[in-house]
């Protein structure tokens, strides 16, 4: 009989530490459900790389560069990522130019700025899910020199 008690104190402990508002930051909280968390928020690219087969092609490329995590409670979700063009005083490089992927996935274009880009759908079925994301930015030769920076958004939407 003391294990069962124990048990359901557990249980009525975890309970109440998953259904009780959190707040990180401020504005962030688990009261709508559901939270994303960023293990690192700045993506350096590193140092320019040429293609080994196409040397006519140099890009800059940080594999698994932003850890994130959801965690989903109850209600339907969407995760979104999103940019703008990069900016390095009056020089600009096209959002267009970067490529995202998941961990084990292959990499594909970022929308235009302003657009989003779907990464995953949640049910209201309870969950924890987390990836890693990757950037490579193709350059055309038409860029100015420069340290150039841009924003990426990720977005967990209540739909």
């Amino acid at each position: 009989m003391g294990k069962v008690r124990v048990y359901l104190l557990l249980v009525g402990l975890l309970l109440a530490a998953v259904l009780v508002p959190v707040h990180v930051q401020g504005n962030i909280d688990l009261e709508n459900g559901a939270i994303l968390f960023l293990a690192n928020s700045v993506a350096n690219l590193g140092e320019l790389k040429t293609d080994p087969f196409d040397p006519t092609l140099d890009y800059f490329e940080a594999q698994n560069v932003v850890s994130f995590g959801v965690v989903v409670l109850y209600n339907e979700w969407q995760l979104l990522l999103s940019g703008e063009d990069f900016v390095a005083g009056s020089g600009r490089i096209p959002l267009s130019r970067l490529e995202w992927k998941m961990q084990n996935g292959n990499y594909r274009r970022m929308p235009n700025p302003g657009t989003n880009q779907e990464l995953r759908r949640f049910s209201g079925v309870p969950q924890l899910w987390g990836d890693k994301l990757s950037f490579r930015l193709v350059l055309k030769g038409d860029e100015s020199p420069g340290h150039y920076s841009g924003t990426l958004t990720l977005t967990l939407v209540n739909l």
